[in-house]
């Protein structure tokens, strides 16, 4: 054997014990990243049938824009607001602009909105005496009707890599995307 020969053995040992140990870093930590559009699919599918509120308001909420605030972790959405009532002649529309803080269950593997506040409620043709009067009244009413709206739910897919299994170990926002962190098991 000449050295040119086993200088090309010892190469393809090397890059193979390199691939091999790549392939190991791999059962490390992983991500799973969603986006912006994802999550304002899920809120739209979450807000798609009608919230009933003590038989007399039937509140239809459509068309949601979401923005993630990563410095405090929370989701701000704006949706398209109708309420419909047999006490009022005509149904109102307007906005809402809602926010949550996001958390993760373990117990169901999902990302939720908690801590979710009614921010602001308007309605078109309504004055601005009435609208304080509906904005606190909302703000009461959407903080209860708005805890713990499961955002996303961490698939098996998500959490199975070969014959690893992953659990979530914590999540940030990171530009227009929330990214969960998985460690092994």
């Amino acid at each position: 054997m000449n050295v040119r020969s086993i200088l090309s053995y010892a190469l393809i040992a090397v890059y193979s014990m390199a691939f091999l140990l790549s392939g190991c870093s791999s059962m490390g930590t992983r991500t799973v990243s969603i986006s912006e559009s994802d999550l304002q699919k899920k809120i739209g599918e979450q807000f798609s049938l009608p919230i009933s509120v003590l038989k007399v308001f039937d509140i239809n909420l459509s068309n949601p824009v979401i923005h993630l605030d990563g410095e405090n972790e929370r989701l701000h959405a704006e949706l398209d607001t109708s309420i419909d009532s047999p006490l009022s002649g005509r149904p109102l529309r307007g906005k809402i602009d809602i926010s949550g803080q996001l958390k993760f269950d373990k117990d169901s593997n999902e990302i939720i909105l908690s801590d979710s506040r009614l921010e602001n409620l308007k309605f078109d043709g309504i004055s601005e005496e009435y609208s304080n009067v509906i904005n606190a009244v909302g703000r009461k009413m959407g903080g209860i009707l708005l805890q713990n709206i499961p955002l996303y739910t961490l698939s098996e897919n998500d959490l199975r890599f070969g014959s690893t299994y992953y659990v979530p170990k914590d999540f940030k926002v990171s530009g227009n995307n929330l990214v969960i962190r998985l460690e092994p098991r």
